[in-house]
């Protein structure tokens, strides 16, 4: 009859310990989509100080453009702008990303907004208003042609 007691004593100490388990992943997988969420805000926000300093190397290299009357924007270049500017303003900011110069002013110079892409994130620039946009894009579906070209 005593093996019954310590049964009962190791039976509670199993139960005791499944319970804490239980609770400590109950607890892990609550705490799980709130540490991706800090964690993709802190890739954001790196995403947009790249950006900010992008800004300032693409002003820099539109006004040493306009001094020596030379030109900034080609639409049909990487990134909108002319090869040395691009590796200007690459050489400058030291982004990690690539970006794209959508519009400029009358005088081709000012950049009006921009597109800067760095990882699964695009972050959008606007002049006016002064807005910095962070997107977070995730691709579901790529399709590739038989050359390695994007299928139409």
């Amino acid at each position: 009859m005593k093996s019954t007691p310590s049964y009962s004593l190791k039976h509670r100490q199993v139960r005791f310990v499944l319970s804490v388990i239980t609770l400590l992943l109950a607890v892990l997988v609550a705490g799980i989509p709130g540490a991706l969420t800090l964690m993709r805000r802190a890739d954001a926000q790196v995403a947009l100080g790249n950006a900010k300093s992008l800004r300032i190397a693409l002003q820099a290299a539109s006004t040493r453009c306009y001094a020596a009357d030379a030109p900034f924007r080609d639409a049909s270049r990487k990134g909108g702008v002319t090869e040395a500017v691009w590796n200007q303003v690459i050489t400058d900011s030291r982004v990690p990303g690539d970006f794209w110069v959508l519009q400029t002013g009358e005088d081709g110079y000012e950049v009006q907004s921009f597109l800067y892409r760095e990882g699964d994130f695009s972050v959008l620039y606007s002049r006016e208003p002064l807005t910095y946009e962070v997107s977070y894009q995730q691709p579901f579906i790529q399709t590739l042609g038989p050359e390695g070209r994007d299928a139409p």
